[in-house]
């Protein structure tokens, strides 16, 4: 009898991606968010109070590996 296949699949089961933005010149953070909005938000504020214009976008996911029946 051979293992069972595996397969990578996205988790629906808890909430959805995570967003969050980085300043790449001071690394103050927008902390995370279940969207893209206030992470935006916080960035365009950040620019306009430092002048900082870099910035990293960071989205997480979920994932599951359960074994198939295949």
């Amino acid at each position: 009898m051979r293992p069972p296949d595996w397969l990578h699949t996205v988790d629906h089961s808890g909430s959805g991606a995570i967003h969050e933005i980085e300043c790449t010149s001071c690394l103050a953070g927008s902390g995370p968010a279940d969207d893209m909005d206030a992470p935006a938000v916080w960035a365009l504020r950040h620019a306009r109070r430092t002048g900082h214009t870099g910035y990293r976008r960071m989205v997480t996911d979920f994932q599951r590996a359960p074994a198939s029946d295949g």
